[in-house]
Protein backbone atom coordinates (compact mmCIF):
# COMPACT_ATOMS: atom_id res chain seq x y z
CA UNK A 1 0.00 0.00 0.00
CA UNK A 2 1.62 2.98 -1.24
CA UNK A 3 0.30 6.50 1.78
CA UNK A 4 0.49 10.25 0.92
CA UNK A 5 0.13 12.59 2.59
CA UNK A 6 -2.38 14.99 1.62
CA UNK A 7 -4.94 17.39 2.01
CA UNK A 8 -8.93 16.59 2.54
CA UNK A 9 -11.06 19.59 1.66
CA UNK A 10 -14.01 20.15 4.41
CA UNK A 11 -16.08 23.66 5.22
CA UNK A 12 -18.56 25.11 3.27
CA UNK A 13 -18.47 26.87 -0.41
CA UNK A 14 -16.14 29.84 -0.20
CA UNK A 15 -14.69 28.70 2.99
CA UNK A 16 -12.41 25.88 2.82
CA UNK A 17 -10.97 23.99 5.67
CA UNK A 18 -8.40 21.39 5.28
CA UNK A 19 -7.82 17.68 7.02
CA UNK A 20 -3.91 16.96 6.87
CA UNK A 21 -4.68 12.99 6.51
CA UNK A 22 -2.45 9.72 5.64
CA UNK A 23 -4.19 8.67 2.78
CA UNK A 24 -3.67 5.82 0.57
CA UNK A 25 -2.96 6.37 -2.92
CA UNK A 26 -5.77 5.02 -4.96
CA UNK A 27 -8.14 6.86 -2.55
CA UNK A 28 -10.47 9.72 -3.65
CA UNK A 29 -9.23 12.77 -2.05
CA UNK A 30 -11.90 12.68 0.53
CA UNK A 31 -11.92 9.41 0.37
CA UNK A 32 -11.00 7.22 3.81
CA UNK A 33 -7.91 7.73 5.53
CA UNK A 34 -5.92 5.90 7.76
CA UNK A 35 -4.60 8.75 10.26
CA UNK A 36 -5.80 12.19 10.42
CA UNK A 37 -2.68 14.24 11.05
CA UNK A 38 -3.76 17.57 11.58
CA UNK A 39 -5.71 20.37 10.08
CA UNK A 40 -5.19 23.80 7.51
CA UNK A 41 -7.17 26.73 7.72
CA UNK A 42 -6.33 29.23 5.11
CA UNK A 43 -8.76 31.39 6.02
CA UNK A 44 -7.40 31.51 9.70
CA UNK A 45 -6.40 35.72 10.35
CA UNK A 46 -3.63 33.80 12.93
CA UNK A 47 -1.02 32.53 11.09
CA UNK A 48 0.41 30.07 14.25
CA UNK A 49 -3.22 28.72 14.27
CA UNK A 50 -3.57 28.27 10.81
CA UNK A 51 -1.52 24.88 10.37
CA UNK A 52 -1.61 22.81 13.06
CA UNK A 53 -0.41 19.01 12.67
CA UNK A 54 1.23 16.57 15.05
CA UNK A 55 4.54 16.58 13.47
CA UNK A 56 5.88 13.42 15.49
CA UNK A 57 3.32 11.33 13.27
CA UNK A 58 4.19 13.32 9.89
CA UNK A 59 8.09 12.70 10.44
CA UNK A 60 7.02 8.72 11.34
CA UNK A 61 5.04 9.15 7.96
CA UNK A 62 7.74 10.43 5.86
CA UNK A 63 10.29 7.62 7.46
CA UNK A 64 8.16 5.01 6.12
CA UNK A 65 7.78 6.32 2.94
CA UNK A 66 4.99 8.52 2.31
CA UNK A 67 5.22 10.86 -0.17
CA UNK A 68 3.88 14.29 0.78
CA UNK A 69 1.93 16.44 -1.92
CA UNK A 70 3.58 19.96 -2.80
CA UNK A 71 1.27 21.91 -0.97
CA UNK A 72 2.47 19.70 2.33
CA UNK A 73 5.54 19.79 1.95
CA UNK A 74 5.45 23.37 1.74
CA UNK A 75 3.27 23.35 5.04
CA UNK A 76 5.75 20.98 6.96
CA UNK A 77 8.77 22.73 5.51
CA UNK A 78 7.36 26.04 7.29
CA UNK A 79 6.34 23.78 10.50
CA UNK A 80 10.58 23.48 10.72
CA UNK A 81 10.37 19.75 9.39
CA UNK A 82 13.14 18.74 7.45
CA UNK A 83 13.46 15.29 5.22
CA UNK A 84 14.53 14.23 2.11
CA UNK A 85 10.41 13.26 0.64
CA UNK A 86 9.82 17.14 1.04
CA UNK A 87 9.75 18.06 -2.55
CA UNK A 88 9.37 21.82 -3.05
CA UNK A 89 8.35 23.41 -6.02
CA UNK A 90 11.19 24.18 -8.43
CA UNK A 91 12.48 27.59 -8.76
CA UNK A 92 11.16 29.23 -12.22
CA UNK A 93 13.83 30.38 -15.10
CA UNK A 94 15.47 33.32 -13.79
CA UNK A 95 14.12 36.22 -15.95
CA UNK A 96 15.74 37.17 -18.46
CA UNK A 97 18.07 41.03 -19.58
CA UNK A 98 16.30 43.91 -20.11
CA UNK A 99 15.98 44.07 -23.86
CA UNK A 100 18.34 46.71 -25.03
CA UNK A 101 17.16 49.64 -26.76
CA UNK A 102 16.97 50.31 -30.37
CA UNK A 103 20.06 51.38 -32.05
CA UNK A 104 20.33 55.03 -31.86
CA UNK A 105 20.83 56.75 -35.10
CA UNK A 106 23.68 59.40 -34.98
CA UNK A 107 22.56 62.99 -33.58
CA UNK A 108 22.98 64.45 -37.05
CA UNK A 109 19.89 62.21 -38.25
CA UNK A 110 17.30 64.39 -39.49
CA UNK A 111 13.66 62.94 -38.71
CA UNK A 112 11.74 61.26 -41.64
CA UNK A 113 14.44 61.43 -43.75
CA UNK A 114 15.88 57.86 -45.14
CA UNK A 115 19.72 56.52 -45.15
CA UNK A 116 21.22 55.66 -48.39
CA UNK A 117 21.25 51.97 -48.30
CA UNK A 118 18.17 50.72 -47.13
CA UNK A 119 15.34 49.31 -49.67
CA UNK A 120 13.06 51.75 -49.12
CA UNK A 121 15.85 54.18 -50.05
CA UNK A 122 16.94 51.96 -53.75
CA UNK A 123 13.16 51.85 -54.41
CA UNK A 124 13.15 55.97 -54.31
CA UNK A 125 16.01 56.10 -56.23
CA UNK A 126 14.76 53.59 -58.92
CA UNK A 127 11.58 55.68 -59.20
CA UNK A 128 13.48 58.86 -59.84
CA UNK A 129 15.33 57.14 -62.49
CA UNK A 130 12.33 55.60 -64.07
CA UNK A 131 10.40 59.56 -64.15
CA UNK A 132 12.84 60.94 -66.03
Amino acid sequence: MSVKLRLKRMGRKNRAFYRLSAIDSRSPRDGRVVEELGHYDPCNKDTGKQFVANLDRCKHWLDVGAVPSETVSSLLKKSGIEHKHLRLPKPGKPKAAAPEPAAKKPAGAAVGVEEAGTPDAAKAESKEAAAT
